[in-house]
């Protein structure tokens, strides 16, 4: 029995907010930005009292961590001050901003540490940054008309690119500042974070924007260089270029919002549509029918070989993976409304 795209949204919406979404960390962060993104495509004004909620209860108990990893959830306090106005969400916005100008640590190459609630890993520059905190510097300085923010945002992102993305197209995990060489491996999710954020940057800056030109570049080349690599299954293997490693599911949902969200703008060529739609379909058929996405990795750190990050488990259901998932979800609605057909 199949279902509608408007039945697996619902599904996936209470399911996501059914999880014990406990702390101030990025995997409730990347839920929540997908939970935003579905908000702001269906107008459900039940989805903006459950964010309002959870982040309400998360600054009466004092819990906004000061890490790079965990600034995904203030994407939600921008969408919350946007909507509500209250100056208190403006305010830690900006308390965040600070932190990451003056405070968060950084290689000597000035891109940050990438710090976790839990531990550090000193002289590493990781790609899950860009989506953590790089973006959330661009969308806070647009929001507060600091051009300081948004020009640290696009350093960072620019920095990143330059040290993680190969001639493929495609990013390494991450990077160190000790053995100046890249570390890990071409990691799929990596690359998820990596499109997004491109494809957001895309969407935020004004066409005026000097930058606008090489980040479409940039994008372009990690598209071609990842529809070289998609399985025939629709998804990409966990290490891309490595076959013989399990394919996973947050990945394809992720590069697949990326695509869809670059069409909707004109900011990517069509010719990769069918691969975007190839990734939903595949990313929709793992989705079980309390609305859990299955086949997601676990919180995955730089890995010394492709073996393992193969042996990673894949067997819990994921905030990250819920979030990606709902951002995906989100794009479909507003392209069609509709599960796009086999061709």
């Amino acid at each position: 029995m199949s279902r509608s795209l408007a039945a697996i949204i619902g599904q996936v919406s209470q399911a996501t907010r059914r999880m014990p979404m406990a702390e101030w960390n990025w995997s409730e962060g990347v839920a929540l930005y997908g939970l935003v993104s579905l908000w702001k495509a269906a107008d459900n004004d039940s989805l903006l009292q459950y964010l309002k909620a959870w982040i309400d209860g998360q600054l009466a108990r004092g819990q906004v961590f000061e890490t790079v990893n965990a600034t995904a959830p203030c994407f939600s306090l921008i969408e919350l001050y946007v909507a509500s106005g209250e100056p208190r969400y403006a305010e830690i916005i900006k308390s965040r901003v600070e932190f990451l100008l003056r405070r968060a640590e950084r290689l000597k190459n000035g891109a940050f540490e990438h710090t976790l609630v839990e531990t550090s890993f000193g002289g590493q520059m990781w790609v899950d940054t860009l989506f953590m905190a790089g973006l959330f510097l661009v969308k806070a300085g647009l929001l507060l008309e600091d051009r300081e923010a948004v020009e640290e945002g696009l350093n960072q992102y620019f920095l990143h690119v330059r040290h993680l993305q190969q001639e493929n197209g495609l990013y390494y995990h991450g990077w160190d500042e000790q053995k100046n060489g890249p570390i890990g491996c071409l990691w799929a999710r990596g690359n998820a974070w990596a499109a997004i954020v491109s494809a957001e940057l895309l969407t935020l800056l004004p066409e005026t924007e000097p930058a606008r030109k090489q980040i479409r570049a940039i994008l372009e080349r990690q598209l071609a260089g990842l529809s070289r690599y998609q399985d025939i299954s629709g998804l990409w293997t966990t290490v891309i270029d490595v076959p013989d490693t399990y394919v996973e599911t947050s990945a394809a949902a992720g590069i697949a919002y990326a695509v869809k969200r670059a069409l909707r703008f004109g900011n990517a060529d069509e010719a990769y549509g069918e691969m975007a739609d190839r990734a939903a379909r595949a990313v929709l058929s793992h989705v079980d029918w309390e609305g859990v996405l299955r086949g997601v990795s676990a919180g995955t750190g730089v890995q010394k070989h492709p073996g393992e990050y193969h042996v990673i488990a894949q067997h819990r259901a994921e905030g990250y993976g819920q979030g990606l998932l709902l951002m995906l979800l989100s794009a479909m609605l507003a392209e069609s409304g509709s599960i796009p057909v086999k061709r």
